[in-house]
């Protein structure tokens, strides 16, 4: 993550402009960064907002998340003693988007999760009077997700280059999750969702046609519905709704898009 990190401060600290974004062509009469008529011109408090992303204009995107965590390196993991772990996260979302309006758009969203974790040992001891031992548990979880979302912007500035956003994010999800411990012994999970969230974010326009964005899931409304299988045998269901709003660093990603 803090590659990706580094990766996207360096093309924004490289391509900072001296100007305001230009015009597509010199007969347009789109002027970005002008500041967006209100629908009710009676109220006196109101956010302004600046033109940062035009009708008519579409988007082509990817948003990367990765994250890795150990027992050994991760100040996290060392305040559960004796636990030796392992765990990766890799999330890869393309997305295209069609601004139908001045700052608002339509889009679909297609996104693949993988998450890997293994445990060496682990100890749980409680009062002395229980104890429990792991050893050799791995966990792989594969995700697809295909996402519908509506985004808002409002530019900051009266150059049009930076701005915040908000998408309301609806989809659907199938989640595999596989477990083992030892050999002959493993089972898996397959989980259905349908779920309606709210994920805000930053974005900035390094370069006219270009521009990188961090945002974060902040909540999410959910319906899931998850089989359990060992040796090939359906053994559980479970149906639940789930309403949550939670601040996770693990639901921040990163992304780059091109405009035209």
């Amino acid at each position: 993550m803090k590659n990706i990190i580094s990766l996207l401060c360096f093309i924004a600290l490289t391509a900072i402009p001296l100007s305001a974004r230009s015009d597509k062509e010199a007969g347009d009469r789109i002027v970005l960064g002008e500041e967006i008529a209100p629908k009710d011109s009676t109220r006196t408090r109101r956010l302004r907002s600046h033109l940062i992303a035009p009708k008519g204009e579409w988007q082509c995107g990817l948003s990367v998340m990765y994250a890795d965590f150990s027992s050994e390196n991760s100040d996290y993991m060392m305040l559960l003693q004796g636990v030796g772990a392992s765990a990766s996260i890799l999330r890869l979302a393309p997305e295209g988007a069609y601004t139908y309006a001045d700052n608002h758009a339509v889009g679909a969203r297609f996104q693949y999760t993988n998450v890997n974790g293994m445990v060496d040992s682990a100890t749980a001891d409680l009062l002395g009077n229980f104890s429990m031992t792991l050893e050799d548990l791995d966990a792989a979880s594969t995700s697809m997700s295909g996402l519908l979302f509506h985004r808002t912007y409002v530019g900051l500035d009266g150059q049009g280059r930076v701005g915040v956003f908000w998408d309301y994010v609806f989809g659907y999800t199938r989640n595999r999750t596989q477990f083992s411990a030892g050999e002959g012994s493993d089972s898996f999970s397959i989980k259905h969702k349908l779920h309606l969230g709210f994920s805000p974010g930053i974005v900035y326009f390094p370069m006219n046609n270009v521009s990188i964005q961090a945002c974060i899931s902040l909540a999410d409304m959910s319906y899931s519905r998850v089989n359990g299988y060992e040796a090939g045998e359906l053994v559980g269901r479970r149906q639940a709704w789930k309403a949550q709003a939670s601040l996770n660093v693990l639901n921040l990603a990163f992304g780059l898009t091109v405009h035209f």
